[in-house]
C-alpha cells in the first residue's frame, strides 16, 4: 500500500474559519487541500455559543462527521458519531453549538471558500 500523504492534526495550526458573518470562535485545521489526493478535509472546532450562518455551496458537496460535543444545524442537535451530507446548492444552517463541538468536514472541489455564499 502506497501512502502519499500523512497528516498529524496536532501539528496543524488552527485558523479562523473563513466564513463571512461567523459569530463567536470557529476554527479550521486544514488536513488536505490537494485535489489530487481527494476531497478537501478539515477539522472544524466551534466554541460554545458560536454560529456559522445559513449558507450554500453552489458546486460543492459537504460531508460533516461529529467528533464530539453538540453540533446544532437548523435547530436540530447532533451528537458524536452523526454524519451529515449536504448536496451542492442546498441552503443549510445556521450551525451552532451550546457546549462546543468538533467536526471532520470534507468538501468536494471547487474550494469551499470560493463557493461559500450566504443565504
Amino acid at each position: 500500500m502506497s501512502v502519499t500523504q500523512t497528516v498529524e492534526a496536532s501539528k496543524i495550526e488552527a485558523i479562523p474559519a473563513p466564513f463571512p458573518k461567523t459569530k463567536g470562535i470557529a476554527t479550521l485545521k486544514i488536513l488536505n487541500s490537494d485535489q489530487s489526493l481527494g476531497p478537501a478535509v478539515a477539522l472544524l472546532r466551534m466554541e460554545p455559543g458560536s454560529e456559522i450562518p445559513r449558507h450554500l455551496h453552489e458546486r460543492t458537496t459537504e460531508m460533516s462527521y461529529v467528533l464530539d460535543g453538540d453540533f446544532v444545524s437548523e435547530g436540530i442537535s447532533y451528537t458524536k458519531g452523526t454524519e451529515l451530507n449536504i448536496k451542492p446548492n442546498t441552503i443549510h444552517g445556521p450551525h451552532t453549538t451550546k457546549t462546543g463541538c468538533s467536526l471532520l468536514v470534507t468538501f468536494s472541489y471547487p474550494s469551499v471558500v470560493d463557493d461559500f455564499k450566504l443565504a
